[in-house]
């Protein structure tokens, strides 16, 4: 089974997605922190509990992932981020996630980038 992170990733970029440049696993390398000339996705793990609790055992995790968007400060006129991420969601939902929370937009305020946060979970057996 492969970790949360890396199935969300998997599934990301196999939709090539043409407004998402990158995606990042647990963390920005150094030399991408202040690009702000992409849109990049950072994935990290935030559940892998013991989930279908029976016969004094678990058969299952919980698996969590937080999805942080950090948009491109130039986009074209005719993106929208909201489409987009309910494209996202929509496709994440139908492959087993659920949307837990839908953060709001925010702006990052060293590289003045649009976020956004998406939490999913999906419990999975083992």
């Amino acid at each position: 089974m492969l970790l949360p992170v890396s199935q969300v990733a998997s599934l990301v970029n196999a939709l090539k997605f043409n407004w998402l440049d990158e995606v990042y696993l647990n963390e920005i390398p150094n030399e991408a922190l202040d690009n702000t000339d992409t849109t990049v996705m950072l994935l990290q793990e935030t559940d892998s509990s013991p989930a279908y609790h029976a016969n004094s055992t678990f058969k299952g995790l919980a698996m969590g992932v937080e999805i942080q968007i950090f948009y491109k400060v130039d986009l074209a006129n005719d993106f929208n981020p909201l489409e987009a991420e309910v494209a996202l969601m929509k496709i994440l939902k139908a492959s087993g996630w659920l949307i837990v929370s839908n953060q709001h937009h925010t702006i990052d305020p060293d590289t003045n980038q649009l976020t956004k946060t998406i939490y999913v979970t999906k419990n999975e057996m083992i």
